[in-house]
């Protein structure tokens, strides 16, 4: 028993696959702008965690600096105690 095929059906069949290739594409299209956003977004953070270390890098140096300045201080003064 042999079940012929229509033109009909071909181009139905053909009509039906080349609406589904057409979503995929448009969802392709729409993952792809996503994917564009989310790259943006992260090379955005990756400029914000830059500037957040710089500044974490320059704040330590003045803490340093500070310190350095307080132990100092503290030599002094415990230099005076020690000559009274």
């Amino acid at each position: 028993m042999s079940k012929e095929v229509t033109n009909g059906q071909i181009l139905q069949a053909i009509t039906e696959l080349s609406k589904e290739l057409g979503d995929v594409k448009q969802e392709l299209g729409d993952v792809k702008q996503e994917v564009r956003e989310v790259k943006q977004e992260v090379k955005d953070v990756k400029q914000e965690v830059k500037k957040n270390a710089d500044k974490i890098d320059k704040l330590d140096a003045k803490v340093t600096v500070l310190s350095e300045g307080l132990l100092d201080t503290q030599a002094e003064v415990k230099i005076l105690k020690n000559a009274k």
